[in-house]
C-alpha cells in the first residue's frame, strides 16, 4: 500500500471542498481531500506516492510523513515545458506558448484554448525540465521509483478515460 492510501484510511471522514479550498491548491495536484485534523481544517494532496499537507490560507505544504516543508521548485518540476512557456501560474496554469494562451490542465497535459493539444520543441536546452524519455535512459532503473511511475500513468489514464467518458455522456 502506498503512503497515499495509508492517509486516506486514517482520515476516513473528508469534508465538502469549498471554492475556497480548489483555488487555494496548485494546479500541479490533481487527488486531495480536506479534512479537520486537531481542530484544524487541513487540505492533503497527493504528490507522487506521497502526500503533503497544508492549512489554507498559508502556501506553504509538508510531507506528511517526514514534516519537512515542500519546496516550491518540487512542485514546478512536476510540470514538463516550463523552459517553454513564460509567466506560468501555479494556481491557474495558464500561461503563453509562442504567444498563444496555452494551460496545464488537471489531467497533466498543456492544452490550447482550443482544447488541442500542445505540441512543444522536443530539444531540450541545458538547465531546462524539458522532461524527454532519452534524459531517463542513462539513469540506473529504480524498482520503486519505476512502480510509483507506471502508477501515476495509469492514474493519468483513468482520469482521461474517465474525462472522456463524462464528455461523451453530455
Amino acid at each position: 500500500m502506498i503512503f497515499w492510501e495509508k492517509v486516506l484510511l486514517k482520515y476516513p471522514t473528508k469534508l465538502q471542498a469549498s471554492e475556497e479550498d480548489a483555488k487555494f491548491l496548485p494546479i500541479v495536484f490533481s487527488e486531495w481531500f480536506v479534512a479537520y485534523d486537531q481542530g484544524e481544517r487541513v487540505i492533503f494532496v497527493r504528490l507522487h506516492h506521497n502526500c503533503v499537507w497544508s492549512v489554507p490560507p498559508s502556501k506553504t505544504w509538508t510531507d506528511f510523513d517526514t514534516s519537512k516543508d515542500v519546496p516550491l521548485e518540487a512542485l514546478l518540476d512536476l510540470v514538463p515545458y516550463l523552459d517553454q512557456v513564460t509567466n506560468f501560474n501555479l494556481y491557474t496554469g495558464r500561461v503563453k506558448y509562442s504567444d498563444k494562451d496555452v494551460i496545464w490542465t488537471p489531467i497533466h497535459q498543456w492544452k490550447y484554448r482550443n482544447n488541442r493539444t500542445v505540441h512543444f520543441n522536443e530539444t531540450p536546452t541545458k538547465g531546462t525540465n524539458s522532461k524527454l524519455s532519452s534524459n531517463k535512459d542513462s539513469e540506473k532503473s529504480n524498482p520503486d521509483k519505476d512502480t510509483a511511475q507506471v502508477e501515476d500513468l495509469l492514474r493519468r489514464a483513468e482520469t482521461t478515460v474517465t474525462s472522456a467518458i463524462q464528455k461523451l455522456s453530455s
